[in-house]
């Protein structure tokens, strides 16, 4: 059963788009364009460091934060999703290449030292999956080791993990501090710079970018290899969606439309080539709404487009 998404909103939540493109959210702070003179001078530089916090306090956040993620029903769900049907679909042979995810890609995480909550809940998300899927070191990489005795393990059993690449980290967001930079290397990623991260998404990739900026989601996506595993913005929530009111860029409507249509092309290709499911509603943060698992469609699969799309559940 298709389940109703509520209205998606960020009350008192401030969204800026810097020159790059990169959509960030700033809370406590009224909408206003990037043309306001009222704008902070250079607001979108990474934020300060809070004072007195250290690396020790950001790995106990990151503790509890996982501990609460692993009681909710939300993992329950997504755990089950991957076991039962993501995994098995992704990873079905059909060549020697069919299925190897040897790297994932994280863009615009946010800040974690920041205090944003959203942040920290995607990243315990996503050392879910990266725990879920085949690799042939799961201990190494930045990802994290799974349960010996859970199913998921299992099933990398069934799947000879052995034959899987490890699955090397890379993530990137202007918007990281130097403290954010020392957690994640302590977790095992390596940061990058914008724009290294597009170049090196293939079609080995788990790409994981939810609620980016709509031109930077196609940039990513609208490369020579499209990604074999993403979580992201539902796809067929991005077709027409394009904001042409683009404050102190200076584009004009022609090619407004020209940047519009590329990017439903990106959309439509990925969408024919992938199937997909939304996320399960996350009691605690409404990061998971509009938002998708979207992999790579078994080469014999005859559904037709969106007929695959609907809760996990």
């Amino acid at each position: 059963m298709t389940r109703k998404k509520p209205p998606f909103k960020h009350p008192k939540r401030l969204e800026l788009t810097d020159l790059s493109g990169w959509t960030h959210i700033i809370k406590g702070l009224k909408t206003f364009h990037l043309n306001n003179p009222s704008l902070p001078t250079n607001p979108l530089q990474p934020p300060e460091v809070p004072h007195s916090q250290t690396l020790t306090d950001l790995q106990a956040s990151h503790a509890r934060y996982r501990d609460q993620w692993l009681s909710s029903p939300c993992y329950q769900h997504i755990r089950k999703l991957f076991t039962e049907e993501v995994i098995s679909s992704l990873y079905e042979e059909k060549g020697k290449e069919k299925g190897k995810i040897d790297r994932c890609i994280i863009l615009g995480l946010g800040s974690l030292s920041n205090g944003r909550r959203s942040s920290w809940w995607q990243l315990v998300f996503l050392e879910t999956i990266l725990s879920l899927l085949p690799a042939s070191n799961p201990s190494t990489s930045g990802v994290p080791t799974p349960d010996p005795l859970s199913d998921s393990t299992q099933q990398q059993k069934e799947i000879s993990t052995t034959d899987h690449p490890p699955i090397n980290v890379f993530i990137q967001d202007p918007i990281f501090n130097t403290l954010d930079h020392e957690f994640l290397a302590s977790l095992g990623y390596t940061i990058l710079t914008h724009p290294s991260a597009f170049v090196e998404i293939t079609s080995s990739t788990f790409l994981f970018a939810p609620h980016l900026e709509i031109d930077i989601y196609a940039q990513a996506l609208g490369g020579v290899e499209q990604p074999a595993l993403c979580v992201g913005t539902d796809l067929t929530e991005c077709l027409d969606r394009w904001c042409t009111a683009r404050g102190g860029r200076g584009d004009d409507d022609d090619e407004d439309e020209r940047r519009a249509s590329r990017g439903n092309r990106v959309f439509e290709k990925y969408l024919g080539a992938t199937m997909s499911r939304c996320l399960p509603e996350f009691e605690r943060d409404d990061w998971t709404y509009f938002t998708n698992v979207i992999w790579r469609r078994p080469v014999d699969d005859d559904r037709e487009i969106g007929e695959e799309s609907g809760d996990p559940s």
